[in-house]
């Protein structure tokens, strides 16, 4: 059963829809580039973020129990809830020993004709984030714009530090279905040496797709660690609980594992354990999920040793050569 409910659900995800029928109100043709600083950003009633993120778990246990079943109305219905996403690795802050510091921009996109409430909410890595209002702010994205916000950690929402960011569209104190939002992040420090920059992209994710596909295992690929190259990890929790997961690192000289628990609304994000490992695979394996339906992702990201630069790998699902067959791949 919980084979071929990955089936259907694979079956609808993969149909050549990528945006929502609604998100067509504005022709491409006539999207426009808007203005950081007219943005409005405010803050959140205290019950919001809780209110909000229990209503996007709802309507995501109501989407797997529709796959597990097999039914779908089409595949733009599959694809509404990626509208509401994450930026997994996202900060504001200094390392190298002070000599460096780390900021991301920000791309913001709202695709219908009409002005879109957006929760924007920031969970700092290594800590349970209780659904604390101070880490959320309420941007309102003017319609058919796309608008970029340097520094968006620091200036949007006043925070500092390395987390995730969150964004739920949102319609008065409820979850807005018909929401049509996307999001790009750059993560950029200035080259050691050079007046030039460095910096690692961050597509937006619905961390939803793992638990909707029954998939508890992900895998990030075409990492390298040895003398020329480091790799970080992380993993991020959208979850109410903390969940544990086995990391395995698989490379051309080195395998191992190591388990790590990440709290509840939570990230982490850490090097892998030291070694000249060459090319280098990880394996994410959520282990506590049991039947429930837990939302996360798993990344990972790989820097040249000398120049600083760059990329990032998220993980998707590991399917086996027989249902890639059934879904015509």
């Amino acid at each position: 059963m919980r084979r071929m409910a990955l089936i259907f659900s694979l079956l609808a995800l993969s149909l050549p829809f990528s945006l929502p029928m609604y998100a067509r109100k504005v022709p491409r043709s006539q999207m426009t580039v808007g203005n950081p600083a007219a943005l409005t950003i405010t803050a959140v009633d205290d019950a919001l973020p809780a209110r909000l993120l229990a209503q996007w778990k709802a309507r995501g246990v109501a989407r797997r129990a529709a796959h597990a079943s097999g039914v779908h109305a089409s595949a733009i219905a599959d694809s509404v809830s990626a509208r509401a996403f994450i930026i997994p690795a996202a900060g504001s802050l200094a390392a190298g020993g002070g000599a460096l510091f780390f900021r991301s921009d920000v791309t913001l996109v709202n695709y219908r004709n009409t002005p879109q409430q957006v929760l924007a909410g920031f969970w700092a890595q290594g800590s349970t984030n209780t659904i604390d209002p101070a880490n959320f702010k309420t941007i309102t994205l003017p319609p058919g714009q796309f608008v970029t916000v340097q520094d968006f950690v620091a200036t949007a929402l006043g925070k500092s530090g390395l987390g995730t960011l969150i964004f739920i569209p949102y319609t008065g104190t409820d979850f807005d279905p018909n929401g049509a939002i996307d999001g790009f992040s750059r993560i950029y420090t200035k080259q050691p040496g050079s007046t030039g920059t460095v910096s690692q992209p961050f597509d937006a994710v619905d961390p939803d797709t793992q638990s909707l596909q029954y998939v508890d295992e992900a895998i990030a690929l075409g990492l390298r660690q040895d003398t020329d190259f480091r790799t970080n990890f992380g993993i991020v929790n959208v979850d109410g609980s903390d969940h544990v997961y086995k990391v395995s690192f698989v490379g051309e000289k080195l395998q191992t594992t190591v388990t790590v628990t990440v709290k509840a609304y939570g990230m982490i994000q850490q090097a892998i354990p030291a070694g000249d490992y060459g090319a280098v695979s990880i394996l994410f394996q959520l282990t506590d999920a049991g039947n429930n339906f837990v939302s996360w992702v798993g990344y990972a990201s790989s820097t040249d040793n000398i120049t600083g630069d760059g990329w990032v790998s998220l993980a998707s699902a590991d399917l086996s050569p027989s249902e890639l067959d059934v879904i015509g791949y």
